[in-house]
């Protein structure tokens, strides 16, 4: 009877591993259909419509009677399956009911094909097979590629204007990395299908790094501590899982992103003027205008940078919408989840008149307290310094130069700008360099070295001066191995920007008319993941190109993954010894 049962059990799941195969072919063919209808122009369409829409439809159907096979032979808990299935069966049953509805069926096709995707992506991360800095490093170039190939699709830019596969995927990399940097306008060098893609690649690839990084952080466990670091930039005071379980953290990130971004665009559509210099045409539609405020709300909260005009914001230099819209929603996607998650309890427990929950208190921790002060200090500082460069070499107003600072100070993370760089002073444009490379915060959209690493190494050196033998702040003491992190992410950061500056300089400069500061300018904005530059990215050759490629991916993804690894590898062959020390001469 066992064997029976045991055997039963074997073919049960040899038949569901069919069933989860040929699902995922059906969901990729779906998928395709799809991009073959999309893909290309209406007038010149490569499958005929309805052609396409039968086919999918069909495939939908086929995956719908997939399901239910599957659902009919899981005799031992069919709730379970169900449950585990409720997207797909929701999707194909609207996709079947409304079969008629070509929108309908694309959307059905599209869910389908990204449920099966994520589901073969958390299988590889659970088996356990693959590193998961290896994991979370493939995981971004796939994003790419696949972006890269949409958008070099026929309907995503003009027919006069078509793109080349190195345009296309520097364009999408960008995108991906929230950097900004663009090698043609994206406002009249794409079409809305690809607006729409470069759209989705942003706000996927910004919510991406933060659940990866919480993913990793439940499968590595709180010793590995990723709170805010190793996926994401560097530890804090406690792992994700001491605040919010991975499910409430990735309901938390979902609510609080799409919830800001709507306010971004209803508040943007009402407010914005209907015409300005550099505005996107036909901002008199209702239609078009509402796609422009849902681009610039999601580039600001991600801090991407793109846009859709052809000026970035200098046209709205002085609106009050540049400055109290979209500067708050850059801030806030900076800041990083876990000081909002932090923010959101202590503000919960004021208002319930709580001090204590599950024996601990409920306070702002000392991650929230660094952060919020060097945000504080960079601001007040770097705006400062920027205002004098504005207002002295700039010979700005001085109401002016106050926007400016304000505005630049704060687009450090993203790369909108209200004044050219190359209208800026050379003291402003060099404070502009030093927040570019400090970025923004742990467990954010932004890139950079991270204000906490910048912290850290300040207090760090306060320390020594004041000849304290740890690294002290708030009543607390930081670990010396947070500050060995943090001199290592800098160091890291620094030979990226160096080289790749470097091959700039070799590759742009052969004529002799290039200066050293746009090159310097540009390495650090792409190793940031910035996107100001001072008007040498369209210009770049080949080889510049796939530098500032290489640089906005490693800057994302490069240092962090590094570090994962390293502390991987440091726990695996940490040693159980130690040897004598010996004073060495360091000046």
């Amino acid at each position: 009877m066992d064997e029976r049962r045991s055997l039963r059990v074997r073919q049960e799941a040899a038949d569901s591993k069919g069933r989860v195969h040929a699902r995922l072919a059906i969901a990729l063919a779906a998928g395709v259909t799809v991009m073959l209808r999309l893909g290309w122009p209406s007038d010149a369409p490569l499958v005929p419509p309805t052609l396409a829409h039968i086919i999918t439809a069909a495939l939908i159907a086929a995956y719908a009677g997939s399901l239910l096979e599957g659902l009919w032979r899981s005799t031992s808990d069919r709730r379970t399956y169900a449950r585990r299935h409720v997207a797909d069966l929701g999707a194909v049953a609207i996709g079947v009911l409304l079969a008629f509805s070509w929108p309908i069926v694309a959307m059905a096709a599209g869910v389908i094909v990204v449920i099966n995707l994520v589901r073969v992506f958390l299988t590889i991360v659970q088996s356990g097979r693959v590193p998961s800095g290896v994991m979370f490093v493939g995981s971004f170039i796939v994003f790419i590629v696949i972006g890269t190939g949409l958008l070099m699709l026929p309907a995503a830019t003009p027919d006069e204007h078509p793109i080349n596969l190195l345009d296309a995927t520097f364009t999408i990399t960008s995108a991906t990395c929230q950097t900004g940097l663009v090698v043609r306008p994206t406002g009249e060098s794409f079409t809305r299908f690809g607006h729409v893609v470069i759209l989705i690649w942003i706000q996927v690839g910004a919510l991406g790094v933060i659940l990866f990084g919480a993913l990793f952080a439940a499968l590595l466990g709180s010793s590995f501590g990723l709170k805010a670091t190793q996926t994401l930039a560097e530890p804090t005071e406690s792992g994700w899982s001491g605040q919010l379980s991975l499910q409430k953290l990735v309901i938390f990130i979902v609510l609080v992103t799409h919830l800001l971004e709507v306010i971004g665009i209803a508040t943007l559509y009402v407010s914005w003027p209907t015409t300005w210099e550099g505005a996107p045409p036909g901002m008199e539609d209702p239609a078009e205008r509402l796609f422009h405020c849902v681009f610039f709300s999601v580039s600001s909260f991600c801090n991407a940078g793109f846009s859709t005009t052809s000026n970035s914001l200098e046209g709205l230099r002085s609106h009050w919408t540049s400055h109290f819209i979209i500067v708050p929603m850059i801030v806030i996607g900076s800041i990083g989840f876990p000081v909002l998650a932090n923010l959101w309890e202590v503000f919960r427990a004021r208002l319930r008149k709580k001090r204590v929950a599950h024996g601990a208190l409920i306070r702002l921790n000392v991650n929230t307290k660094i952060i919020l002060t060097t945000t504080g200090l960079i601001y007040i500082i770097g705006g400062a310094a920027i205002f004098a460069g504005e207002l002295v070499q700039a010979n700005q107003p001085a109401w002016l130069a106050v926007l400016d600072a304000n505005f630049m100070v704060v687009n450090r993370t993203s790369g909108f700008d209200t004044i050219d760089p190359n209208e800026m002073g050379i003291l402003s444009r060099l404070v502009l360099i030093l927040l570019m490379f400090i970025g923004g915060s742990p467990g954010s959209v932004a890139g950079g070295i991270k204000v906490m690493c910048f912290a850290v190494l300040l207090l760090t050196v306060w320390s020594t001066i004041m000849g304290r033998s740890t690294t002290q702040v708030f009543g607390r003491t930081i670990p010396d191995e947070v500050v060995r992190k943090s001199s290592t992410l800098v160091v890291l950061c620094l030979v990226g920007v160096m080289t790749v500056a470097a091959v700039l300089a070799a590759s742009e400069s052969q004529d002799g008319e290039r200066t050293l500061a746009p090159i310097i300018f540009e390495a650090v904005s792409a190793f940031g993941t910035t996107g100001y530059s001072m008007g040498i990215t369209p210009d770049l050759s080949p080889t510049g190109r796939i530098a500032i490629i290489v640089a906005m991916f490693v800057g994302r993804v490069g240092p962090l993954a590094t570090i994962a690894g390293l502390m991987s590898i440091a726990r695996q062959t940490r040693a159980r010894y130690s040897y004598p020390s010996e004073e060495v001469m360091i000046y």
